[in-house]
């Protein structure tokens, strides 16, 4: 509901920023707050809060990789708050061609996947990569000049299976773009993840996770 709707073109807005426990118990009618720790936005119509996310996708976290690492942990990467998660991976460089491989937690096995790769070189499908009772996904790429991900999980955090999708570049001339998708055969409910180098190491660049609202 729009705010405009709920305040009315007369009401006076008084805005200020908060946490989910620090919320005014009795707020001023039109009153406008931010949640720091839910990123959302609350009016209050003079009998209850009306909530809305500042926006469908939200930054839960920011990790900088180091220098000259074979893996990042991520902890507290996955909550109750949401369901679903989008985690970027760009910027850096490893020190030889790689790809980044992904656990949950401290899972090592029962990842399923599969994956099809395109060559911007030859315009063309390659042979697929496939895996049953892995020991990780399949995150993203790793060249020297540049680190790159863009991967979803579903329902990490959820007493059910997770599933997941990825796709990245590996930034070379004669480099393919990737796709997988899989899903991790278990019911645990994940809060971290790994990414780590299957060969050489890395340096520098971002790991960013983002919720997606649930409503």
């Amino acid at each position: 509901m729009p705010f405009s709707s709920v305040l009315g073109a007369s009401s006076a807005i008084k805005p200020g920023v908060c946490t989910s426990t620090t919320r005014p118990s009795v707020p001023f009618e039109g009153q406008l707050i931010y949640e720091t720790d839910t990123d959302r936005v609350a009016a209050y119509n003079g009998s209850a809060w009306v909530y809305t996310h500042s926006s469908g996708l939200v930054l839960i976290s920011s990790t900088t990789i180091g220098n000259a690492v074979a893996s990042v942990t991520v902890s507290n990467a996955f909550s109750e708050t949401y369901d679903n998660y989008k985690i970027i991976i760009s910027g850096g460089v490893a020190s030889t061609a790689t790809y980044l491989k992904l656990t949950l937690g401290a899972t090592a096995t029962n990842y399923y996947y599969a994956g099809v790769f395109t060559s911007a070189n030859w315009g063309l499908s390659l042979a697929g990569d496939s895996a049953a009772n892995a020991a990780h996904f399949v995150g993203g790429g790793a060249t020297t000049t540049s680190l790159s991900g863009s991967i979803e999980l579903f329902a990490p955090n959820l007493a059910k299976a997770t599933t997941y999708n990825t796709i990245y570049s590996d930034m070379r001339t004669a480099g393919t773009q990737q796709f997988y998708g899989g899903y991790l055969n278990n019911s645990t409910q994940y809060t971290a993840f790994t990414l780590t180098t299957a060969a050489g190491t890395v340096t520098g660049g971002t790991i960013r996770v983002y919720g997606y609202a649930n409503s």
